[in-house]
């Protein structure tokens, strides 16, 4: 099995506490942006673990940001659609100063640790 499935299988069923659901959100608007360090292939997984997400329907994803998301990005990229680029580019940098390290951190090992990425 690949990276890519696991971590959707994965994503579907673990219990997420809030706060990462709300960092997966934030991590996928930073790759959306093309500003994330990670590697094609770690963007590919951790976009996977969001699109599993979006597709719970316990989780819910009913906000501005995660709309962003959808409507900008199809699910056959990891990048914005070019029309969409600088609302994507605005929204993430009016987001990034809330966001917290430590947090990001934290939610990217934990998802690594659980598909055994380490």
């Amino acid at each position: 099995m690949d990276f890519f499935k696991k971590a959707y299988d994965w994503a579907l069923t673990h219990n997420f506490e809030e706060i990462e659901i709300d960092y997966a959100s934030k991590l996928a608007l930073k790759m959306l942006d093309d500003s994330c360090q990670m590697t094609s292939h770690d963007r590919e997984v951790f976009f996977n673990v969001y699109d599993a997400l979006c597709d719970r329907v316990d989780i819910n994803l009913d906000d501005d940001v995660n709309h962003l998301i959808q409507v900008a990005r199809d699910r056959t990229t990891i990048y914005s659609k070019p029309e969409l680029a600088n609302i994507v580019h605005a929204c993430k940098e009016e987001i990034i100063p809330n966001m917290l390290r430590e947090h990001m951190k934290a939610f990217k090992a934990m998802v690594r640790k659980n598909l055994g990425m380490n």
